[in-house]
């Protein structure tokens, strides 16, 4: 894993913005004439700045160990921040819903009532489309309960334990498929804190709980769950805050916070903590698929751009867009596909394995 620098996040955001103006140009200048050279040229731009985004987190210095604090136990800190929005993922996963609803205003051109019909159908799609993933990447919940956490914190409520950065470790959990003979695996990331012999599974998404084990691993700190947490239903919010200030946002096991959640607080401060440094987003394995489809996706479009969709055969003209729409759209879930198989690059997990016991 490697740093976020301020290159590869200037890179990052002009790569969408660029992709972002392409597509709306498609419907803000839809009766501009051919060839048009305003989305050839954004779309260039796109590559361009994409590629040397890729570049530039492959470059980018290597995320290290944070120093270790020695001394008096530092005490638990009144602020605790909420976990940084992935701003960049989301709107990349939201262009590439639209693509395709972008995609079919081009090839309709000046068409008529059909091609308009179809305009609405696709718009309607892409609708349910974004609504559905905002209901699979929403955090709206783990949010709310994180932020019960931090309210606790601000005065002084939290109930803690003192605990050591173990091992990260992913379980994968089969069940029944869909079809028969088909296995459905659902995979689980957490991030073991021992209290002595007894381990405590702080979960969440790979990507931190692997940044977390390289920037903390074998430190000390404190594990910390908010007052009110009978008023939270399933897994409990907590909190690791290492005694060199960093923290790690995440989800306990009610059963195994349990023993920590009675009798005396700790002593709280308002002292300085902050988020774990954030980490350059691009992986090979999702983002070569994502980034090969978005370009074989503009050269299918390119003779529609330069020659203009009334100017081709009909049949032609919809082939192209279809099938730029297709490639994206493919190979995109392909990469997120890999994204869930896949794991962060520098360390070591431990992979687990269980089974639903109809199946065992």
């Amino acid at each position: 894993m490697r740093r976020s620098t301020f290159i590869t996040r200037a890179l990052g955001s002009a790569s969408l913005v660029c992709a972002a103006v392409a597509l709306s140009l498609v419907f803000v200048r839809h009766d501009a004439p051919a060839p048009r050279w305003d989305i050839v040229g954004a779309l260039g731009a796109a590559v361009v700045t994409a590629g040397a985004w890729a570049l530039a987190c492959r470059t980018a210095p290597p995320l290290g160990a944070a120093p270790s604090v020695a001394g008096e136990r530092p005490p638990l800190p009144h602020r605790l921040p909420l976990p940084a929005r992935d701003v960049g993922r989301a709107t990349g996963t939201v262009l590439l819903v639209l693509t395709p609803l972008v995609l079919t205003r081009l090839a309709a051109g000046s068409g008529g009532v059909l091609s308009g019909l179809l305009i609405i159908l696709v718009f309607v799609v892409t609708v349910k489309a974004l609504l559905f993933a905002r209901g699979r990447v929403g955090e709206g919940v783990t949010r709310s309960k994180f932020r019960v956490l931090a309210d606790d914190a601000a005065r002084g409520e939290l109930h803690a334990v003192r605990v050591r950065v173990g091992e990260p470790v992913r379980m994968r959990y089969l069940r029944r498929g869909g079809k028969p003979g088909e296995l459905d695996v659902t995979q689980y990331h957490w991030l073991v804190l021992q209290d002595g012999e007894r381990a405590i599974r702080l979960s969440n998404a790979p990507e931190e709980v692997g940044r977390a084990v390289l920037r903390l691993g074998g430190q000390e700190g404190w594990l910390c769950w908010p007052q009110r947490w009978k008023l939270i239903e399933a897994e409990l919010p907590a909190a690791f805050v290492s005694d060199g200030g960093e923290i790690l946002m995440g989800l306990t096991d009610p059963d195994e916070a349990r023993p920590y959640l009675t009798g005396p607080r700790p002593p709280s401060s308002d002292r300085a903590v902050r988020r774990l440094p954030r980490t350059a987003k691009f992986a090979a394995a999702v983002h070569t698929r994502i980034l090969g489809g978005a370009l074989l996706a503009a050269l299918l479009v390119t003779p529609v751009l330069y020659i203009g969709p009334d100017r081709l055969p009909v049949v032609l003209d919809w082939l192209l867009c279809v099938s730029a729409a297709a490639t994206l759209v493919v190979l995109a879930l392909r990469g997120m596909g890999e994204g869930t198989r896949s794991l962060p690059e520098g360390l070591s997990w431990t992979v687990q394995e269980e089974s639903d016991p109809s199946i065992a």
